[in-house]
């Protein structure tokens, strides 16, 4: 009997569960595929149905934790011409993802394993769906910036690009340090005023004069 979309979906998330599981309690290199067969209660063909190798399971998990901070940069940048473009926007977005992460170990190892990866070249599938993300999150924020110069928000002294790179450079400092650091590391209150200082650092320099 065929399965239908549905129960295959169901599956495959019943998997990416049990990964998640399994990543945040044991780490991503010391999680075999057996291991989330067994805790997903499927067989080792199952996730092969679904996943080319545990690569692809991986590539999977990043785009899983990274769709809902994606989307709500999309979103910002979506923004109707009659919507008031803030700054304070862009750091919600950052708090909302450090904070997930802050709370969801399965995301802090995903977030941890991002990061060491990013500086590797082990795993091609891996590393291109990270550089993938790098690009996806750079445009985004460039955007931004490119809306918030326009709305006066921002200073025009430096190419937009310029200023999009210290931002992401910040953002990926501030995740380092937290995931780098013995518990509870920072804080979701201490990432909120370390963004307030940048983007406030960033504003024209008329306005820092007031």
């Amino acid at each position: 009997m065929r399965r239908s979309k549905a129960d295959a979906e169901i599956t495959r998330c019943a998997i990416l569960d049990a990964a998640a599981d399994l990543f945040a309690k044991q780490g991503i290199s010391r999680t075999k595929l057996d291991d989330i067969a067994a805790s997903a209660g499927v067989t080792r063909g199952a996730i092969y149905w679904h996943f080319a190798d545990k690569a692809s399971l991986i590539a999977a998990m990043i785009d899983r934790v990274s769709a809902p901070t994606e989307a709500a940069m999309a979103a910002l940048n979506n923004m109707n011409a009659t919507d008031t473009l803030a700054l304070d926007t862009l750091k919600k977005v950052v708090v909302d993802a450090f904070t997930r992460t802050y709370h969801t170990p399965a995301a802090a190892q995903i977030t941890r394993f991002i990061l060491r990866y990013s500086l590797s070249d082990e795993t091609e599938a891996v590393n291109a769906r990270i550089e993938h993300n790098r690009q996806l999150s750079f445009a985004h924020i460039n955007t931004f910036i490119e809306h918030a110069q326009k709305a006066g928000l921002v200073t025009t002294e430096l190419p937009s690009a310029c200023i999009a790179n210290h931002i992401r450079a910040h953002i990926i400092g501030l995740f380092h340090h937290h995931l780098s650091t013995p518990p509870p590391g920072i804080s979701p209150d201490d990432v909120a005023a370390s963004m307030d200082l940048v983007l406030k650092g960033l504003s024209p320099p008329h306005s820092r004069a007031n």
